[in-house]
């Protein structure tokens, strides 16, 4: 493992080495908070290391090599991840995570299976938690969440990329540098990726990965989800058959590459 994953050792949970990684060397622009400690429980990265473990307190579940990437936008306010760090999890009732579950069980997708994380590294300062995230105007940061991402990328070589939201996937776009996702970069909002194709097959990283191939499908935030689900269109479905059949699409290649 450690010769696919430089700085990995052998003694090294994925997750852990990511988390020690995460931190801009230069800081945090105007906005951004650092996370003091991760969350050990059930919690989106940078918030906590991004496993599904409902037992705060057992020992850390694998890491899920190969598996699906659930990559959203930011984690959370301070308050947020204060709330959470005292409770060892995020709630599970909270709307991202509710609709979200749902979502992934309806598809059949394993949780266990399942990388929870963000584009954007830090916590939002104070309270608020929707919008653009602060720090995305400022160019060394985000040049450093994008090597970031990549960096995910490359630990966990997913065979599955779930995007959430309409500023994950273009983000995705721009660091990954993939031929197969750039039409995604053409234009904004979850309308366009709908026109363009919201499920990408063979996606690659020559760049960065060299060889390695994924799929990538691009769905509605959850935390939103009840609002703006309703717009989705892929092939002759919309609203919520429409998401659930790009899942079911997305999964079928898969077994199809498996078999």
């Amino acid at each position: 493992m450690s010769s696919q994953l430089p700085g990995l050792t052998d003694h090294m949970h994925p997750a852990k080495l990511l988390w020690a990684e995460h931190a801009p060397s230069v800081g945090y622009p105007p906005g951004v908070r650092p996370i003091p400690k991760p969350i050990r429980g059930t919690a989106f990265f940078p918030g906590g290391y991004g496993l599904w473990n409902p037992n705060p307190d057992s020992t850390l579940p694998r890491f899920p090599l190969g598996g699906t990437m659930i990559l959203g936008h930011d984690f959370h306010s301070e308050a947020g991840y204060k709330a959470s760090f005292e409770r060892g999890s995020e709630k599970e009732t909270q709307p991202t995570w509710r609709n979200l579950l749902e979502l992934l069980a309806a598809a059949g997708i394993a949780l266990r299976n399942c990388f929870f994380t963000n584009v954007f590294m830090g916590l939002r300062e104070g309270i608020a938690t929707t919008g653009r995230f602060p720090g995305a105007i400022d160019p060394d940061f985000v040049a450093h969440c994008s090597r970031f991402l990549v960096r995910q990328l490359q630990v966990q070589r997913p065979s599955l990329v779930l995007t959430l939201g309409i500023y994950a996937p273009d983000m995705l776009a721009s660091a990954s540098r993939s031929p197969e996702l750039a039409p995604w970069a053409r234009g904004k909002g979850l309308r366009h990726l709908d026109q363009v194709g919201p499920v990408r097959v063979g996606v690659t990283f020559p760049e960065d990965l060299p060889g390695f191939h994924t799929v990538v499908v691009a769905l509605t935030h959850p935390s939103m989800r009840h609002a703006s689900v309703r717009y989705r269109r892929y092939r002759d479905l919309c609203g919520a058959p429409a998401e659930l059949l790009m899942l079911r699409d997305a999964l079928a290649k898969l077994r199809r590459e498996d078999t």
